[in-house]
C-alpha cells in the first residue's frame, strides 16, 4: 500500500494503483456505479497527447526566440516526453481499468480530469523509474494538467469520442447489406 495525502487528509492506496487520492475521493462523493465509456476515456488520452504536444512546442519557440531573459520556467523536456508517452498509451485505451471514476457525477468533469491526470502521472512516474504516487516529480495537477482547463478537456473528449463512434457506425450502415 502507498499512502497519498491531500488536504483533507492521508488514504491509502494499493501500490500498483495508477489512480489517485482525488479519484477514491470522487468514487466516495458519487457513489454510483455506472461505468465510464473506453471510448471516452481514450479520447481524454488523445486530447492530454494534443495538450503536451503543443505544449512542446510552445517550450521550443519560447526558448528559440528568448534566449536569454526568458521570464517562464518550463517543465523538463524529459518530463513532457514521459507525459506524451503517458498520454499515449491511455488514448488506445490502455490502463482503463484504473479509471474508477463512475459515468455520472456531479460537476462539469472535475474527477474524470483528476483521475485522467493521476493515472498519466503514474505510467509517467512508472516509464521514469520511479513508483506511483512519487508526485514531487510528475504532478497530476502541476505537470498532466497544464496549461488546461476541465471545461475544455472534457467535453473536447466527449466530442471526440462521438465522432468516433459515429464513424463506425456510419460505416457499418454503409456496409450493411439489405
Amino acid at each position: 500500500m502507498r499512502t497519498e495525502k491531500d488536504f483533507i487528509g492521508e488514504l491509502s492506496l494499493p501500490e500498483d494503483a495508477l489512480y489517485g487520492i482525488h479519484s477514491v475521493r470522487a468514487c466516495a462523493n458519487f457513489p454510483n456505479s455506472l461505468p465510464f465509456h473506453k471510448e471516452w476515456y481514450a479520447a481524454m488520452g488523445l486530447v492530454k497527447l494534443a495538450c503536451y504536444n503543443t505544449y512542446q512546442k510552445l517550450a521550443a519557440a519560447a526558448h528559440n526566440r528568448y534566449k536569454e531573459g526568458l521570464q517562464m520556467t518550463f517543465m523538463p523536456t524529459t518530463t513532457v516526453q514521459l507525459l506524451i508517452k503517458a498520454s499515449t498509451e491511455v488514448s488506445t485505451g490502455a490502463h482503463f481499468e484504473h479509471f474508477i471514476v463512475p459515468a455520472l457525477q456531479g460537476g462539469a468533469g472535475t474527477s474524470i480530469n483528476m483521475n485522467i491526470n493521476e493515472i498519466i502521472s503514474n505510467i509517467a512516474l512508472l516509464n521514469s523509474g520511479k513508483t506511483c504516487g512519487q508526485y514531487q516529480y510528475i504532478d497530476p495537477f502541476e505537470h498532466a494538467n497544464v496549461f488546461q482547463s476541465t471545461n475544455d478537456v472534457v467535453p473536447t473528449a466527449l466530442k471526440l469520442a462521438t465522432l468516433q463512434l459515429l464513424e463506425i457506425l456510419e460505416k457499418s450502415i454503409n456496409t450493411t447489406r439489405f
